[in-house]
């Protein structure tokens, strides 16, 4: 699991898309990932950008407002892995919505 990877959580019957947006280091050596959910009904602004695959598939609006810990049990596949351009509006989104 690396930053930037997308993947499948499946959690009480429900399945979402994550985007993976820990450090690598730590995504290794704890049981949880950080990690941001997909939406396929907000619409995409500044601070919630929409995310591409690496083939340039849309993948959906980036929901930084909800940035948290999942449980690597509930990661079931890697859906895809984010495009350079998105991996970078991704950063700009985490930077602005933590105001780092």
């Amino acid at each position: 699991m690396r930053r930037g990877d997308v993947w499948t959580a499946v959690r009480l019957g429900h399945e979402r898309k994550v985007v993976i947006v820990g450090n690598d280091v730590l995504n290794d050596r704890h049981e949880g990932v950080l990690a941001v959910p997909l939406s396929d009904v907000h619409e995409p602004d500044l601070v919630m950008p929409s995310v591409h695959d690496s083939e340039g598939k849309p993948l959906g609006t980036f929901l930084t407002h909800r940035v948290g810990q999942v449980s690597k049990a509930y990661l079931t596949s890697r859906a895809a892995v984010l495009d350079q351009a998105s991996q970078e509006s991704v950063d700009i989104a985490l930077r602005a919505a933590l105001d780092l």
